[in-house]
């Protein structure tokens, strides 16, 4: 997004062009932002960001159009973590048994996530019924609230048979 590039070039603080692309993008390597300056010409390789004209910025959004950038590996990233779940639920709910897991981060379309899940069944709460599954599901720590249990987490946590021996709370 054009709009995105230069909120983006309006706030770094880098004086260089090499410098702005190497820390504001983290799949940039020194190597590949040299060839990005090198490919734009000779008019923006000493040029801070901040006074690189519209010209020069609609040139740098195109050409990072055209590359393709590995995907985000997530170390910016802050779960909540498994620990932290688990306690909000039994803090909240004080199920008979609950369980949580945090998955490794992807990513989609270049934005990085983690995708963690809460299953608890039962509950201390007089709205809880005796049995009743809840799943909390969580991606960057935002509830995913959409088509909410027509996910992979309900449906595996649904076909499970909970009473079985190896299924204990």
């Amino acid at each position: 997004d054009l709009e995105l590039l230069k909120k983006i070039i309006g706030a770094t603080k880098q004086r260089k062009l090499h410098q702005f692309l190497c820390k504001e993008f983290s799949n940039i390597s020194t190597d590949y932002a040299s060839r990005i300056v090198k490919e734009l010409g000779q008019g923006v390789k000493d040029i801070a960001p901040k006074q690189m004209s519209d010209q020069h910025i609609l040139r740098l959004h195109q050409f990072m159009h055209q590359v393709r950038f590995g995907d985000p590996d997530g170390k910016y990233l802050s779960p909540a973590g498994e620990y932290n779940l688990r306690l909000g639920v039994m803090k909240e709910l004080n199920p008979d048994m609950v369980a949580t897991y945090q998955g490794d981060a992807k990513a989609l379309e270049g934005h990085a996530f983690i995708v963690e899940a809460a299953v608890s069944i039962g509950g201390k709460d007089p709205t809880i019924e005796q049995n009743q599954l809840n799943v909390f599901r969580f991606a960057n720590r935002i509830p995913l609230l959409f088509e909410q249990g027509n996910d992979v987490i309900t449906k595996t946590a649904q076909a499970m048979k909970w009473n079985r021996g190896d299924a204990k709370a």
